[in-house]
């Protein structure tokens, strides 16, 4: 019912409009009960192992939570995590059952409804903590009054939605800001638009209208290093072997938490896909953009403590593919294009004259459940692409982490 509902969502693809989300929220916040207080997570990388820390240090203190992140990498439900874990079939179902009462929820597209599922599951929660997609101001997730925004790290991404420079990108993303702000390390031109934030936020009227108005921002914490290594920090990166990319975010995270009287969880975080150390010799981290594969690999190359190791990857179309195949280019062995089936990853053919016109050594894969009519050159068996006595880093899209476990559990571990 709602995974059909949700496809058929994804399958008309509503043309992006920043206004239809703010007139449908209009009419359907007279029916929702929100009474949480709202943290607002906005940036380029980060965003979900952020909230995650965020969401799961609230639910081990005993309150009731939201988490609503994107995307997922398995089921639709992922993306709603709560103090009880990742929510229920029946309570989504619930949820859209509620929304489908409302004849104008049908104009929404598939993130806005996604959005607007979160604000009914989190009707009975004590805190509320919204991922914005892939802006700021114009998101869905812009809607709500946030206590507080947190700004994970700010890069050149979606550049066809927000913008071909840097500065362009921030402003979009700053302009959502409310309330009290943390904010992760930045550069200059968006540590230059923070320090004027007040000079560039929009008139609420005219981008919100008069009944959406924003809670008034309030003081900013940035990120230092010296919170990085706080005992709190040291003692969980050293418990879960966490990289330095994800101590950064917990320590995003953990200044978020004192704010609001909050211990730092103790638990691993539940959130699959963040550097996630899948087997002894594989770790899996999903990444769409030069400044995540920097991050990545540099956490690899201390994992395998600078050992020789593969990648697996494959991208969207429009990813900054390139500009990663080069930047891990003199740290791998060879890369292995995992082949998937989706219809917005990059064309078989221009991925392979990417790699050899960077002179990397590749292979191609293809799993038993991927139909092509062109099959690539240096495909290499399935019995041939893991070996126990080789390090694997699979690195890229949510839809290749997603196709290489379904694989995994499928055939290796027969």
């Amino acid at each position: 019912m709602i995974y059909q509902y949700m496809d058929s969502k994804a399958q008309e693809y509503a043309a992006f409009n920043p206004h239809r989300v703010r007139k449908l929220f209009a009419l359907l916040q007279p029916h929702l009960k929100l009474q949480s207080y709202n943290i607002h997570i906005i940036g380029t990388n980060g965003k979900g192992s952020t909230g995650r820390f965020i969401a799961q240090s609230i639910a081990e203190s005993g309150y009731k939570v939201l988490h609503f992140t994107s995307p997922h990498i398995f089921d639709f439900r992922e993306r709603f995590y709560t103090h009880d874990g990742i929510v229920s079939l029946e309570s989504l179902i619930k949820a859209h059952v509620f929304l489908q009462d409302f004849s104008f929820i049908q104009e929404a597209s598939y993130f806005e409804y996604a959005t607007f599922l979160a604000l009914v599951l989190a009707q009975e929660s004590d805190f509320l903590v919204m991922e914005a997609g892939v802006g700021g101001e114009f998101d869905s997730t812009s809607v709500l009054h946030y206590d507080m925004t947190i700004f994970t790290r700010i890069g050149f991404d979606h550049k066809e939605m927000l913008g071909d420079t840097l500065e362009a990108i921030a402003r979009t993303k700053l302009r959502a800001a409310q309330g009290v702000i943390f904010t992760h390390f930045q550069e200059q031109a968006t540590l230059s638009l923070l320090q004027d934030i007040a000079d560039i936020m929009p008139n609420d009227t005219q981008h919100l209208g008069d009944n959406l108005k924003r809670i008034p921002i309030q003081h900013i914490t940035y990120l230092q290093l010296d919170d990085i290594q706080q005992s709190a920090i040291i003692r969980y990166a050293t418990t879960y072997n966490i990289p330095y990319f994800l101590q950064e975010n917990l320590s995003l995270a953990y200044l978020a938490l004192q704010h609001i009287g909050i211990p730092l969880l103790q638990n691993r975080l539940a959130l699959r896909g963040r550097f996630e150390i899948f087997r002894h010799n594989i770790v899996l981290d999903v990444g769409h953009n030069i400044m995540a594969a920097h991050a990545a690999l540099a956490a690899a190359k201390h994992y395998f403590k600078n050992q020789p190791f593969k990648l697996i990857y494959n991208s969207y179309k429009e990813k900054e593919i390139r500009e990663i195949l080069k930047a891990f280019a003199h740290d791998i062995e060879e890369i292995i294009i995992f082949m998937v089936d989706n219809p917005r990853i990059v064309d078989i053919i221009e991925m392979e004259n990417m790699l050899q016109t960077l002179a990397i050594p590749y292979k191609f894969f293809c799993p038993n459940t991927i139909k092509l009519d062109v099959l690539p050159k240096n495909l290499i068996e399935s019995a041939n692409i893991l070996k126990e006595n080789t390090n694997y880093m699979v690195f890229g899209s949510f839809s290749l982490v997603e196709h290489f476990l379904l694989w995994f559990h499928n055939e290796c571990e027969k």
